[in-house]
């Protein structure tokens, strides 16, 4: 199971900006980005891919950002897992860390850690930081709640 978290970078297009465990096949990673990229209208969805025996489920939002170009950050969060799960379930999940992210004061900064322009800010270092312990916890939490162990 992975958990992934989309960016779109206002120069780059979408950018893979976190994900965990840290050793995202290739495979995944691009059909991710592919996915940030299509026209659809909904904020929740899904793609099955039978022939892999994946499911990648989707999150689409927006962080307000004093940064970026018309005043938000485009994110994506994503579920790759292999299981069957109640979609419910995982909307809520997802639901959970966006709105922890969102309610997180100055979290858009933390999508400037790697900008040529924002370097040495020492606010941008804590709010990837603080981004990474929402996913890295929530993620846990998560699996924790799926599998009825302490994964710790």
């Amino acid at each position: 199971m992975f958990l992934v978290l989309t960016h779109f970078h206002g120069v780059k297009g979408p950018v893979i900006f976190l994900n965990y465990p840290e050793n995202i096949p290739s495979s995944v990673r691009n059909k991710v980005l592919r996915f940030f990229d299509l026209d659809i209208e909904e904020e929740f969805f899904e793609i099955v891919l039978i022939n892999q025996g994946q499911r990648i489920v989707n999150l689409y939002f927006e962080i307000p950002s004093e940064w970026a170009r018309g005043g938000v950050e485009m994110a994506m969060i994503s579920v790759v897992m292999k299981t069957e799960y109640d979609s419910s379930l995982i909307y809520d999940f997802l639901k959970d860390i966006v709105e922890e992210i969102i309610l997180t004061d100055n979290v858009f900064k933390s999508f400037y850690k790697f900008d040529d322009f924002h370097y040495n800010d020492i606010e941008i270092d804590l709010n990837y930081e603080i981004l990474k312990k929402i996913l890295r916890r929530s993620l846990e939490r998560f699996i924790e709640k799926l599998t009825g162990k302490n994964i710790k």
